[in-house]
């Protein structure tokens, strides 16, 4: 895998701005049901559902299904639980169209409104499949923020429902059915006007847990004895980029940006801070210095950036960087690359976006003001394909080819391709057209043998 790194150079440092910050009131705002899964900005993890119990929940109301449905979600491992229930109210097998999420956290149901199935154009069914969506689902009187409560809404799939009705107990037990996800459906905004910039301005609840100010934490899992680094969900500020008097979503995550002490209005960074009862955001000009970041080779096609910066002295933190001519204005402090999106040349029509994500953990970089600084990412991209030969074992799996004299109908050729950027992200999303609502044609292999005479063809599926 290719690897990101910075080059040192020559000196830029952002203008000093004299005037100064101001408090703005933040006002409480709802949203319709059916923008919530849409809206900008993040959402609670996802927790798995289950015919069990989980050991929180002491008491909950008589449930109508045979097979209501439990899951239990933190979004730190140490926080407050959220306790799920998903029941059918016409009685076993008749479809699941009722949710208890125990809000309060105490692990009574009892006491806890039972929230309703949304119908939306976006729910689906699949053979046993289903999306579903429940709300609106108030926060406890106690949670009041801003003068509003907040409410929120639950996206759950079910699946495996032919297992679950087999009567099979030793399989349904330890059995996954499930998953549900809490988004937040309100937010709060604000008009900033400061240095003749006028701006609409939010703060988001990003990951569902009943307040507001989170910033998203790093971690670092290890499989298969490779390392992985990700972000737990935070909250967000929104930004009304276009001016059309509301956030709204697009695969740039234009109007979103990880909740932090950094905000990027235009070109210029500001510094922002929220009030500790959530009724009015501080806006500032950034006034510290700020190091020039030229992103390498093709910096022209960078349409979004997302870097993970660790202040001296302080923790990893998201920050998204306004993109201008190929170059971006950061403070500094040392950085590892983390995710970068890229907009090709063309007629909107023919216009292909690509986002990719850096996932390995690399060496920090110190990136400094008043030198030059160099990032690697985006084009020039590289494709590398794998080609595992595999057979079939007797039991229908695939195993890989160790040798024997099979037949060559006997194997399965498995093809795959990863697209990894200049700074080592991969890129997994590939959108084309105008609003990107579709994908660019799928790639084409052919497989040829030594001799030059072809055996195979056809293309590789996304994802």
């Amino acid at each position: 895998m290719i690897r990101p790194t910075f080059v040192c150079g020559l000196a830029a440092l952002a203008a000093i701005v004299t005037a100064s910050g101001e408090d703005f009131p933040l006002t409480f705002r709802t949203i319709p049901a059916k923008d919530v899964m849409s809206f900008p900005g993040g959402s609670g993890p996802y927790t798995l559902l289950r015919p069990v119990k989980p050991t929180k929940l002491r008491q909950e109301p008589r449930a109508m299904s045979r097979h209501p449905l439990y899951g239990e979600s933190r979004v730190t491992p140490s926080g407050p639980a959220f306790l799920f229930r998903l029941d059918e109210s016409k009685g076993d097998g008749k479809g699941y169209d009722q949710l208890i999420v125990d809000m309060n956290q105490n692990g009574d149901l009892t006491d806890d409104p039972v929230s309703p199935r949304v119908v939306l154009p976006t729910d689906r069914r699949t053979g046993s499949s289903d999306q579903m969506v429940f709300g609106p689902i108030q926060a406890p009187a106690d949670k009041a923020v801003a003068g509003g409560r907040p409410v929120y809404f639950a996206q759950v799939y079910t699946f495996n429902r032919e297992l679950l009705t087999s009567g099979r107990p030793d399989q349904i037990t330890p059995s996954i059915f499930g998953q549900v996800m809490l988004k937040a459906g309100w937010y709060l905004d604000t008009t900033v006007e400061i240095n003749g910039l006028k701006q609409k301005v939010g703060v988001y609840d990003g990951d569902s847990n009943l307040r507001l100010g989170d910033v998203a934490q790093s971690q670092i899992s290890t499989t298969r004895a490779e390392k992985y680094w990700y972000f737990r969900p935070g909250d967000n500020l929104l930004v009304d980029t276009d001016g059309s008097g509301s956030f709204e979503n697009d695969v740039f995550e234009s109007d979103s940006c990880p909740f932090g002490p950094i905000l990027y209005l235009g070109p210029k960074a500001y510094k922002v801070a929220l009030a500790p009862d959530y009724k009015s955001l501080r806006v500032e000009p950034w006034t510290e210095p700020l190091a020039e970041v030229a992103l390498s080779h093709r910096g022209d096609l960078v349409r979004s950036l997302t870097l993970a910066w660790q202040p001296p002295g302080g923790q990893w933190q998201l920050i998204r960087p306004a993109v201008t001519n190929g170059k971006v204005m950061v403070p500094p402090g040392d950085y590892r690359l983390y995710a970068c999106s890229l907009l090709g040349k063309g007629a909107p029509r023919d216009q292909v976006m690509v986002s990719g994500i850096q996932r390995v953990p690399q060496s920090p970089v110190s990136i400094v003001a008043g030198k030059a600084n160099t990032l690697n990412c985006g084009a020039p991209l590289d494709i590398k394909v794998t080609a595992v030969k595999s057979r079939a074992s007797a039991r229908g799996l695939l195993a890989e080819d160790t040798g024997g004299g099979k037949a060559s109908s006997d194997y399965v050729l498995r093809i795959n391709a990863n697209v990894a950027g200049a700074g080592g992200e991969i890129y997994s999303t590939y959108l084309k057209g105008d609003g990107f609502k579709s994908r660019p044609p799928k790639p084409a292999f052919t497989i040829v043998q030594a001799g030059g005479k072809t055996v195979a063809n056809g293309s590789l599926e996304y994802g």
